[in-house]
């Protein structure tokens, strides 16, 4: 009997000591999902940037962006009106530079200022710098929500260094794991915009030149529930056969 005991009591430790960590990384494992499905590795991504706002005008640019591991730079230009603007956001978005190409002025933003709205748009400054999520935010699970009869974790992100934003709520799919939904917080806790992420196929030229179709986060959709505004980053292609010259992220070089 003792025997039987202590058997029973080692497999019981053995079964606690392997679910413990299960449960400390569940919530890091869940935010590091996000991180991988807004991460697209080095090379050029190409796609649209559209906002339409609450009375249907809506604009539209075309964007790359050019990425090198630690540092971006997202070109934003039209039809008809050409190059517009550039963001810059070096050392995985610490320093964040814009520069306006039709006033020839480049600005810097720091802090408060990363929290500012992009060209009007949904996203912020900071939004699109390229930032992770999880050096950037502390995850605790905050149990399950269902939505139109599917189950969600829901997982509430509180910023290491706040600032704007006082607390992130993701969302990651039970079935399949994949991130759906970022709900973002004012310094006041009051929701006032809204990341969703649908999945399509993006098409992925390795280093190789091998091309192929690849399911990932291929539209990200913010909805500002102050403006009533809708910003769409639709991901087509991504190229990792370019190598972006380290020049590209001079910050001298924005205004050429």
């Amino acid at each position: 009997m003792r025997k039987l005991w202590i058997l029973f009591f080692l497999i019981s430790f053995v079964s606690l000591e392997a679910q413990a960590p299960d449960t400390s990384l569940s919530a890091q494992e869940l935010l590091a999902r996000l991180d991988r499905e807004m991460d697209y590795g080095k090379g050029l991504v190409k796609g649209t940037y559209v906002l339409i706002r609450r009375n249907g005008t809506s604009e539209t640019w075309r964007i790359n962006r050019f990425f090198n591991g630690e540092d971006a730079l997202l070109l934003f230009d039209r039809k008809g009106r050409g190059l517009e603007s550039k963001l810059l956001t070096k050392d995985e978005g610490e320093n964040v530079f814009f520069f306006n190409v039709l006033s020839a002025k480049l600005f810097r933003k720091t802090d408060d200022e990363k929290y500012e709205s992009l060209m009007g748009t949904g996203f912020f400054y900071v939004d699109m710098s390229g930032y992770s999520y999880q050096a950037n935010y502390n995850p605790l699970v905050n149990g399950d929500l269902e939505i139109g009869g599917e189950m969600y974790y829901r997982v509430s992100l509180k910023p290491i260094l706040p600032y704007f934003y006082k607390k992130l709520v993701l969302l990651v799919g039970k079935k399949d794991l994949k991130p759906y939904r970022v709900d973002f917080h004012d310094r006041d806790g009051i929701l006032f915009k809204t990341l969703n992420l649908k999945y399509g196929p993006v098409k992925i030229k390795d280093a190789t030149g091998k091309v192929e179709d690849v399911q990932k986060a291929s539209r990200l959709e913010m909805l500002d529930l102050n403006t009533g505004s809708i910003t769409v980053w639709e991901i087509q292609e991504v190229d990792k056969t370019v190598n972006p010259d380290a020049s590209l992220f001079n910050v001298d070089n924005l205004s050429r």
